[in-house]
């Protein structure tokens, strides 16, 4: 996309975004195995780190990141939200990655200024 940083539709900038947030995921814990007393803090930098990205992308909207690292195991989960937004600017991704031993979700909620 050559003009990504004035974009002012979400719905056109999520494919970028999700794969810079795959990249982050990557980088951050892609070879490292679920640990109970580094999750939370792997949630947050994961966090701080996709919402600085975002920014520096993008001024025209104001993002929400929010993480969940989970051990892998046979068990459920269920989440669910709710927006009342502007359908033709603001919007939403999710990513999903895992890997032998975790589970990451990351939702991105995007809403334009």
């Amino acid at each position: 996309m050559e003009n990504i940083e004035q974009e002012v539709c979400f719905q056109n900038l999520k494919e970028h975004v999700h794969t810079l947030s795959t990249q982050i995921i990557q980088e951050k814990i892609g070879k490292k195995q679920y640990n109970q007393n580094e999750a939370q803090n792997w949630t947050n930098q994961l966090c701080e780190s996709i919402l600085k990205e975002l920014t520096k992308m993008n001024k025209n909207f104001k993002f929400i990141v929010n993480c969940l690292i989970m051990q892998r195991a046979d068990c459920g989960l269920n989440m669910s939200g709710s927006c009342f937004w502007d359908n033709d600017v603001d919007g939403n991704v999710t990513i999903k990655w895992e890997n032998q031993s975790m589970i990451v979700i990351i939702n991105i909620f995007a809403c334009g200024l």
